[in-house]
């Protein structure tokens, strides 16, 4: 039922923009495992325009955003243009990396994903991957505690992208997308893993308002981590990836 709903929003903004939708999936907490009952559905699309508006002085509308209430349901969509996609991709920016690896698949051209994703390794950053997701840490903190409770579901968007920067730092590699495979790299610190499951036992019962206190044991795991992912950050290096493929591939889409 969701997704012929979502699907409808999808076709109905594609006539409407005129554009073709090459990949559409599920973010946010439903797309990374840890949803709550009242949780929106948050979909990311990749789209292009007709050839011809590359060929113009203008450049073609490279955003388009909206949020559907339907059925009971807030739907909330987003999309990016595949040039700045590709653009993107090519920075090393983790957006389209998790979009990749989405659990929940809406829509797709041919093999978008398995494509793109293919391509991905040469210009993955690790340095700038755990800077993107302090940052994320760093302003969740700023707004998600108030005094020494906070709200539950804000946890785990300080806990998620601590653990992609955790993963980035370690092995150099792209994080996984969805929390358990995140989770799974912590090993030896029995307290704290179980600390984070009961909680997130709780986060799937509780509304997204749902307000909790502070944890002590997951509050060092996260002031120790973000500060030695830190420092790991300084010490790597940037790839130096040359993006022929990445126009290859742009001008393939334009032409399917």
């Amino acid at each position: 039922m969701i997704t012929s709903l979502i699907l409808h929003h999808l076709n109905r903004m594609a006539a409407a923009e005129g554009i073709r939708i090459l990949y559409a999936c599920e973010t946010g907490s439903r797309g990374w495992g840890f949803a709550s009952p009242d949780s929106d559905y948050d979909i990311r699309f990749i789209y292009a325009h007709p050839r011809d508006q590359y060929l113009s002085i203008n450049h073609p509308k490279d955003t388009i955003t909206t949020i559907f209430e339907d059925g009971g349901e807030v739907l909330d969509f987003n999309g990016w243009e595949l040039r700045k996609t590709l653009h993107h991709f090519r920075k090393s920016n983790a957006s389209p990396y998790e979009w990749l690896q989405s659990p929940f698949i809406y829509q797709q051209v041919d093999n978008f994903r398995e494509e793109l994703w293919a391509m991905a390794p040469p210009f993955f950053n690790p340095s700038a991957t755990i800077h993107h997701y302090l940052g994320i840490c760093n302003n969740t903190i700023k707004t998600g505690i108030s005094g020494d409770r906070i709200k539950i579901k804000k946890y785990f968007y300080i806990l998620r992208p601590l653990l992609a920067a955790i993963w980035a730092a370690e092995f150099q590699t792209i994080p996984p997308m969805e929390f358990r495979p995140l989770l799974s790299q912590i090993s030896g610190k029995e307290h704290l893993v179980n600390a984070i499951h009961q909680l997130w036992g709780e986060k799937e019962k509780a509304a997204e308002g749902y307000m909790i206190p502070l944890v002590p044991v997951i509050q060092e795991f996260i002031e120790t981590e973000m500060a030695r992912c830190k420092l790991a950050a300084a010490r790597l290096e940037k790839p130096a990836a040359k993006s022929d493929i990445l126009d290859i591939f742009f001008r393939k889409m334009l032409i399917l």
